[in-house]
């Protein structure tokens, strides 16, 4: 099967595929730390081995599997892994595909994941799907601007639809954009 995780260059950013040497800025800038695994599903790595276990057997397996695409987000002044964005449940028959992204909490704020993520979209678009779709957490209205940024409109809330990372059951925001 043919990888489709290309690489991209922005004006601020390198999106490419991830590789295990990148364990470590992904460790220190974002994987460890309360405050941007807040809203997301799993706990902050509590050591760099989680994050390689992480690599091996959740990311790296998607770029065999075509299962998604998936990109680390390089900041391009630097070389430093800052992030990541995914775009996964894949849907072939609908042509539709979900994005999901976590950022280091050193560069919220900056524009930096509306970067990546129109780079993303248009890409999808390119591919041939015909919808892109994202939810958050209701309490992470940061990530809903986001949204808004790419152009998703707000489609509703589904009610206690996902378990976050301490195992309550959360409310979800949808948000999508079609060609």
């Amino acid at each position: 099967m043919e990888d489709k995780t290309v690489l991209f260059v922005t004006e601020r950013l390198i999106l490419r595929k991830f590789t295990l040497f990148d364990a470590s800025d992904m460790f220190k800038n974002y994987c460890n730390n309360k405050n941007v695994t807040k809203y997301l599903p799993w706990l902050p790595h509590l050591n760099i081995n989680v994050t390689i276990d992480y690599l091996k057997t959740q990311v790296l397996p998607k770029y065999e599997t075509n299962e998604a695409y998936i990109w680390d987000i390089v900041l391009k002044e630097t070389g430093e892994v800052i992030g990541a964005i995914e775009a996964n449940k894949i849907n072939k028959n609908f042509k539709s595909v979900m994005l999901g992204w976590v950022l280091s909490e050193n560069f919220w704020g900056k524009g930096i994941m509306a970067e990546a993520g129109k780079m993303v979209r248009d890409y999808l678009f390119d591919e041939g799907f015909v919808r892109v779709w994202a939810r958050h957490d209701s309490r992470n209205s940061q990530s809903g601007k986001v949204m808004q940024k790419l152009g998703m409109l707000h489609e509703g809330t589904l009610k206690k639809y996902q378990l976050d990372n301490q195992g309550e059951f959360i409310d979800c925001e949808i948000y999508a954009i079609t060609k």
